[in-house]
């Protein structure tokens, strides 16, 4: 398999698994302080990427030429995970996941200003279908923005720039490294503001936040991986079935049924980003006839 097609499948898997992760968020909103479900996410995710770690060659992958690097992405990944907690306790999961799915457009542009990677017309014309798709999920005449949306507007910004840190940095880090020190760092600064934002703890909370802290973990090792092998321009289409997944789970869990404005500007989001996949693929064929020649 190539590493382009590895990088598509391990994005798709790894958003799978976000996406649980996310339904078992909302779900302790409620029960549990946002820093606590941080810190909790963080410290359990740290089993899974550690035994992938074992199985990879050892803990030697976990050490590190760039620790200012992960530290960035450290206060980048806690503070968007707060938002995101802090977001799907007033919102919809699939109306909070619709509009953080504008991450990939902010990776677009952080590719060109961090990667050098090029941004045509068709690129750049995509995106803009793809804000539109985020305005009509938004619903300002319905005052929907006033909600959790800033929040989530945040958490795609944040994201964005987080995962084309991660390709940037790739030749000399690994995705063992990233996950590892990510989730540490996460995990203390969550400790930090725990004494401020404790709530009390029971058995069946405890076993969610483990659940929740290990699927984290699988997912964000294998998004990683896949922004490694791959383009973000090519691999970002797939965070798109995140929407799949939060409207499954709004529905079977909260009996919430996805809004006509939710499933039309959705819609347009994974249209502009399936165009978007097209046209790189369609470069980089035109690309390799041009050097056979």
């Amino acid at each position: 398999m190539s590493s382009l097609s590895r990088g598509i499948l391990l994005m798709a898997l790894g958003i799978a698994f976000m996406s649980m992760m996310d339904g078992v968020i909302k779900h302790l909103t409620n029960t549990i302080s946002a820093p606590q479900v941080l810190f909790f996410r963080a410290f359990f995710g740290l089993i899974p990427i550690l035994i992938i770690a074992r199985t990879k060659g050892g803990f030697k992958g976990l050490k590190t030429k760039r620790p200012f690097v992960h530290l960035f992405r450290v206060v980048l990944g806690g503070s968007a995970f707060i938002c995101f907690t802090l977001g799907v306790r007033e919102m919809s999961l699939a109306n909070a996941l619709a509009i953080a799915l504008s991450a990939p457009f902010f990776m677009v542009l952080y590719s060109r200003v961090l990667l050098g990677e090029n941004i045509g017309i068709h690129r750049i014309g995509a995106m803009m279908v793809g804000f539109i798709g985020v305005v009509i999920v938004l619903q300002p005449n319905e005052g929907i923005i006033g909600t959790g949306a800033p929040y989530m507007l945040f958490v795609a910004a944040a994201y964005g720039l987080s995962q084309v840190i991660a390709r940037k940095y790739a030749a000399s880090e690994s995705a063992a490294s990233f996950s590892i020190w990510t989730a540490g760092g996460m995990a203390f600064f969550g400790a930090c503001l725990l004494p401020f934002y404790w709530e009390p703890l029971t058995g069946e909370i405890l076993l969610w936040c483990l659940g929740m802290g290990i699927l984290g973990g699988l997912g964000h090792y294998y998004m990683t991986e896949a922004v490694r092998l791959a383009p973000t321009v090519v691999v970002s289409p797939m965070e798109y079935t995140a929407l799949i997944w939060g409207a499954a789970f709004d529905w079977m869990f909260w009996t919430v049924i996805p809004q006509y404005a939710t499933v039309v500007g959705s819609s347009v989001i994974i249209a502009s980003g399936i165009y978007i996949l097209w046209r790189e693929q369609l470069h980089k064929k035109q690309h390799i006839q041009e050097f056979t020649v």
